[in-house]
């Protein structure tokens, strides 16, 4: 199982996996976020992002729906990613 598996299956995943990476960003204009706003929200969604990834992996896990392995792989895929940011 991978990052890019679970996220195959989960839009939500998916969308919070792809705004830790980067290729995400909310549509600003019909939010209404002013440009000196932006920088700290973008910041926040990453932040937000990488508790709620790692948070259901870990409940995935814990379930046994899950390879521990698999799942601590990608726990540290994400801590990664979180630290490139």
């Amino acid at each position: 199982m991978t990052l890019k598996d679970l996220a195959a299956r989960s839009a939500s995943f998916d969308m919070r996996l792809r705004s830790l990476q980067g290729s995400w960003e909310p549509d600003w204009d019909r939010l209404r976020i002013g440009e000196e706003d932006r920088p700290a929200l973008l910041r926040q969604t990453r932040r937000d992002s990488v508790l709620w990834l790692y948070g259901y992996i870990v409940a995935l896990a814990d379930k046994k729906l899950i390879d521990m392995g698999d799942a601590e792989r990608m726990q540290c895929e994400i801590l990664d990613m979180r630290d490139a940011l």
